[in-house]
């Protein structure tokens, strides 16, 4: 049975450092596997194919290069946003399921170590890893995405908006967290992995509800523009001669300027009107968010704290 030896000189981190060396180079591999990816998408990037402006019968060579950018794109903003989170709500639940599972964090108790220092320990070193990592990726793939061609992908998609913020690090945090709560309420490996990865689904579908309303949405009018493609839309409807707002209410494919004017007309309206989320909104909203995560993140570890020291005899 392997146990956490301690020592004032060496200390409990090492120790932890040494019993998970393997899932640590494991993730380290991950990491520079990533990186390596994403090198070469900002390489493929670079092509001047993808720069052209035709795709026409004599642009196969181009609209194929920019197709396989484009879905590689993708997939790596998908990884980005999600593996991580996964991989640590994983962790959690695993390093501190499988030592109360088998009894070993019993036995560490009883070496001079105390529970909330073993927690402590357990906790700090997969998260300055999963941390370290993620951001690295992150700002690796916000390197490759600003710096590439312009797919028309809106900056507030999901997978982007995780993939290349400030916020996709700290729901690795909240993913460990869920983790190691889960694993120090049903003492099992398994479950815990089982509810620490439904937390996270359930943090990643709220967070995408509530992201609109972190902060004050701003009021666009006139019809709808190519500059506005870009933003995040609310709402958008008409203005009515009386002032009222309605929402719903457009003109389908008439883009000619008369066409507008009659369109208005007919449901008594004076002018367009959305109210949007503008590019200079997108950094305050990830900070808001990035706090609001990191706030529930240190509320989950503060539970585990908790139902670890109501556990003990």
């Amino acid at each position: 049975m392997t146990t956490l030896s301690y020592s004032p000189r060496h200390g409990l981190i090492r120790a932890v450092l040494r019993l998970h060396r393997v899932p640590l180079w494991v993730w380290t591999m991950m990491v520079i596997a990533g990186a390596s990816g994403l090198v070469w998408l900002h390489q493929l990037g670079q092509e001047p194919a993808l720069y052209g402006e035709s795709c026409g019968a004599t642009g196969l060579l181009q609209c194929a290069t920019e197709l396989r950018y484009g879905s590689t794109e993708l997939r790596s903003a998908q990884l980005v946003a999600w593996l991580p989170c996964g991989i640590a709500a994983c962790a959690g639940a695993a390093l501190i399921g499988r030592e109360l599972e088998h009894g070993t964090a019993a036995l560490a108790w009883s070496q001079s170590v105390s529970p909330a220092r073993w927690l402590a320990a357990k906790l700090a070193v997969p998260a300055v890893a999963l941390l370290g990592g993620t951001a690295a990726l992150t700002l690796m793939f916000r390197w490759v995405w600003v710096s590439g061609p312009d797919g028309g992908v809106n900056r507030w998609n999901s997978e982007y908006f995780h993939a290349a913020g400030s916020v996709g690090p700290v729901y690795v945090l909240l993913g460990l967290a869920l983790g190691a709560l889960a694993a120090l309420l049903t003492r099992r490996t398994l479950p815990a992995t089982g509810l620490a990865l439904t937390g996270m689904a359930l943090a990643y579908t709220l967070g995408d509800q509530a992201r609109s309303s972190l902060w004050p949405a701003s009021e666009v009018r006139g019809p709808w523009g190519p500059a506005l493609n870009q933003v995040d839309q609310l709402e958008a409807g008409m203005i009515t001669k009386s002032g009222e707002h309605v929402s719903g209410l457009a003109c389908g494919d008439q883009a000619v300027p008369g066409d507008l004017a009659a369109c208005l007309s007919n449901h008594g309206a004076v002018d367009f009107y959305a109210k949007v989320h503008p590019t200079s909104h997108y950094w305050p909203i990830q900070l808001v968010e990035t706090g609001v995560v990191l706030t529930l993140a240190t509320a989950v570890v503060a539970a585990a704290f908790w139902v670890l020291r109501r556990s003990l005899p």
